[in-house]
């Protein structure tokens, strides 16, 4: 009975030791290292808004926004941004609507995206252009050539770019499907419902029908607050509200507002700050966790929010005229638009949030000694 206890003991002793080393080895484990460097920013719902003027990026960080235009390392705004812990997508005005045609060269691009991979900031989200088939051109080629040229520069990286396509009240103009589907890595569609008369808030609730028909899972939305401007009126901060709840629980990534501040001559903000931090406190997608977003925007050094243009009572822009805004670049040579590394890589990262294994570990430690503690007892019971 001696030597039985004498090898429970020995067990009990190797067996406590490997679960130690278990628990060491997990917590300097890549995947453990990664758990506690995850940014929740980038991993959570983006939460944006356009600016064009303002630099206090401490309040609109405090109104709850965690994205903003007009950002990267080859801008002067990057420091104050990221010191906020804002995510600043880089402009890059790379094609013209009105001409149809891409307006910087490969190797322009690129040395946008190589700025900000040495300046520190690889795997950003890069806005190409704005609103490119606005005016009837047939962009997705010369898109789907763009982002594999932001990609080659930085596999990380991501594209993006504001879609205008539902943006007409007269629905029946809309273009058939999606044409820009599978030429960025993020569309985000602007839909601007409030013209004269009450919004015309079944324009996004037909929007996320097509949306959904055509299978489209990494997206954006854009919520109107500007105003009055060209065909658009103010919306008031009731209707800003009802635009984000025809949206929510669609499926969306994540959502902008447009704009924080003045574009030219049309006011931004025109909903008050509070109605900004109480959307910014809600759940894109309630009771279900969001889809994991594949792409992000870019820019150059000098660069603009882009704004609504012509109004959408036809087959227009839907943004007043303004400027575009520089964002931050995300690049992969190898994955297609719609999705990245970074993005493939989510779903482990919330299995190794979510994991049990020091739990399991430990509660076989524990039943281990609880055993080791019965057979000392029982030895205890035989030998008196």
């Amino acid at each position: 009975m001696r030597a039985i206890a004498a090898l429970a003991a020995d067990t009990l002793r190797r067996s406590l030791t490997a679960c130690v080393v278990l628990v060491v080895a997990y917590s300097l484990s890549p995947a453990a290292v990664t758990q506690l460097h995850v940014n929740p920013v980038a991993s959570g719902s983006v939460r944006g808004v356009y600016r064009f003027s303002s630099t206090a990026w401490s309040t609109i960080a405090g109104l709850g926004f965690n994205w903003v235009t007009d950002g990267g390392a080859n801008t002067n705004y990057y420091p104050g941004q990221k010191a906020a812990g804002l995510v600043g997508m880089v402009w890059l005005p790379a094609y013209s609507n009105s001409t149809c045609t891409q307006t910087m060269s490969d190797a322009q691009i690129t040395q946008v995206v190589q700025t900000n991979v040495s300046g520190g900031n690889a795997g950003a989200v890069y806005q190409v252009g704005d609103e490119p088939t606005a005016n009837g051109c047939a962009a997705r080629a010369a898109y789907v050539h763009m982002t594999s040229v932001v990609h080659a520069a930085d596999h990380a990286a991501r594209t993006w770019v504001a879609d205008d396509q539902f943006n007409d009240p007269s629905t029946s103009n809309w273009p058939a499907g999606l044409p820009m589907k599978g030429s960025v890595d993020i569309l985000a569609f602007d839909i601007y419902p409030c013209q004269s008369g009450p919004c015309h808030l079944n324009m996004i609730d037909l929007a996320i029908q097509r949306i959904h028909s055509v299978g489209l899972t990494n997206w954006e939305f854009i919520l109107q607050d500007f105003g009055p401007c060209e065909s658009w009126r103010a919306p008031n901060a009731a209707e800003v509200l009802q635009q984000f709840q025809h949206w929510q629980g669609a499926g969306a990534i994540g959502y902008w507002f447009y704009t924080y501040d003045s574009d030219g001559s049309c006011p931004g903000n025109v909903g008050g700050s509070s109605v900004l931090k109480q959307i910014n406190g809600l759940a894109v997608n309630p009771g279900s966790a969001p889809p994991a977003p594949s792409a992000r925007p870019a820019s150059p050094p000098a660069a603009q929010t882009p704004g609504p243009k012509s109004s959408p009572g036809a087959t227009s822009s839907s943004k007043p005229p303004g400027k575009q805004s520089p964002t931050t670049s995300n690049g992969n040579a190898s994955a297609s638009p719609g999705s990245s590394p970074a993005d493939s890589l989510r779903p482990m990262l919330t299995a190794v949030e979510s994991s049990s294994l020091p739990l399991a570990v430990i509660g076989i430690g524990a039943l281990l000694a609880g055993i080791g503690v019965a057979l000392s007892y029982m030895l205890r019971r035989r030998t008196k």
